[in-house]
């Protein structure tokens, strides 16, 4: 046939003009991982795993507020998921309390002797406004699923139980937590049917069967909850200047702005538009198309945006759970504008296979292979540092840096290093030096 040879790039042109324009699922999940990052290569010199011991595998989610880390561990998360089924009398996992100033032993949430079934996922963790003390939410995936609250003390090391919530409708899968307030509270329920051979279907279909639910905790005797939406696989949430970012697994992160209403609000507008006294969400979403599929999310005040974790690949999240290594990504949403008006680009070596619209991630931690950390599932960055965990390793990622500054690595060019090698160890050095861009260019 005469056509044929020419067939083959037309058609890989047309699918891809289909696939940028027409589905929001991340681009480079299924072929695209380049080559490590230069800080990779000084991973001793900046990066280190600490508390292994401790942290000793299935950890999902981690969360810093001041001097402390909160991290969610399942080692036996393997045993009772909605792939693998609900194994009866599989040990619960736990929550950590650590400060990773004084590097103190962590603490662990004791629950109640009689509670069951404990499958940690996602957690959050605010100041409470009115105190010193740290609330905790922390959700449990069991079939029994429920959210755990809880307010630590920093002074005393004391913790203490203030509510353990069940709802029929916003609360079935548990996954990530955004508190609004002290007493309110969005979360994502990953599936619709979990435990049940519909889970397995409902993710491999990439319908919106997973939902958003909303609990209010602000009359203790009266506490309301309800499901605000549909979403495909969600898992990490965070909420954010009247802005409500998903991550769904399979097709990205959304961005739902809500209104809330004003303390001050006056009754006569009041009587003119009853929506005004009511929470509601605007109409409309922005979608953030990310280069792998994201899970946990969380906010970081010191690079002023969201943190997004990411699975490369379903192939290499399903090996993970039998032993094999799989990547790492974590990246910084960088939604601005230029003084021209159009949206910042940014590129690097990760997310430069995205197109020009979607590069609003610039990379903060990527390891090809995960040779030395396998499988990031949540990363926060916070004083200076970046902390991830995984699933898959046990540990606590930290990392000296936040992700932007440039930093400071060791020489590398020994005298006995042949002229070839030197030059690729000083040119990894010069990638490193300028592969950030500073907060005030972003």
């Amino acid at each position: 046939m005469m056509f044929g040879p020419a067939m083959f790039p037309m058609l890989w042109f047309l699918a891809k003009g289909l696939w940028g324009e027409y589905t929001k699922r991340p681009p480079l999940w299924l072929s695209y991982e380049p080559e490590a990052f230069p800080e990779v290569s000084y991973y001793d010199s900046i990066c280190s795993v600490t508390h292994p011991d401790i942290f000793a595998g299935g950890c999902e989610d981690i969360k810093i507020v001041g001097d402390y880390a909160f991290v969610s561990c399942d080692p036996y998360m393997k045993q009772s998921n909605f792939l693998t089924g609900r194994t009866p009398n599989t040990p619960s996992g736990s929550v950590y309390i650590w400060n990773y100033v004084t590097d103190e032993t962590p603490m662990t949430v004791n629950l109640p002797e009689d509670f069951g079934e404990f499958r940690p996922r996602g957690l959050s963790a605010r100041q409470l406004s009115d105190s010193t003390k740290i609330r905790l939410f922390l959700t449990n995936a069991a079939k029994n699923a429920s959210i755990e609250v809880y307010d630590f003390d920093p002074e005393t090391k004391g913790l203490e139980l203030f509510a353990s919530l069940r709802h029929k409708d916003a609360i079935l899968d548990p996954a990530a937590i955004a508190p609004l307030s002290d007493d309110q509270i969005f979360l994502t329920n990953t599936l619709g049917y979990p435990y049940s051979t519909l889970g397995t279907l409902e993710a491999l279909s990439g319908f919106p069967i997973g939902t958003i639910g909303y609990m209010n905790l602000t009359d203790m005797t009266n506490i309301t909850g309800k499901s605000v939406g549909g979403v495909t696989t969600p898992v990490g949430i965070e909420f954010v200047d009247e802005t409500l970012y998903v991550a769904s697994f399979q097709y990205g992160i959304y961005g739902y702005r809500l209104y809330i209403p004003p303390a001050d609000l006056d009754p006569e507008l009041v009587a003119e538009n009853l929506s005004l006294s009511r929470m509601h969400f605007y109409p409309g979403e922005t979608v953030y198309r990310t280069p792998y599929l994201p899970t946990h999310l969380s906010y970081s005040e010191e690079l002023g945006g969201i943190v997004s974790a990411a699975v490369p690949s379903y192939s290499g999240e399903i090996k993970s759970w039998y032993g094999r290594s799989s990547s790492s990504w974590a990246g910084l949403l960088v939604d601005r504008q230029q003084e021209d008006g159009k949206p910042l680009v940014v590129s690097d070596s990760v997310t430069v296979g995205l197109r020009a619209a979607d590069r609003k991630w610039q990379t903060l931690f990527w390891d090809k292979g995960g040779e030395n950390f396998s499988g990031l599932k949540s990363m926060s960055v916070a004083n200076g540092r970046r902390f991830g965990v995984s699933p898959h390793q046990a540990g606590v990622l930290v990392c000296k840096t936040n992700g932007l500054e440039a930093v400071e690595v060791p020489e590398t060019v020994e005298k006995d290093d042949a002229p070839a090698q030197a030059k690729e160890r000083q040119r990894n050095k010069d990638k490193l030096e300028h592969m950030y861009l500073a907060k005030d260019e972003l």
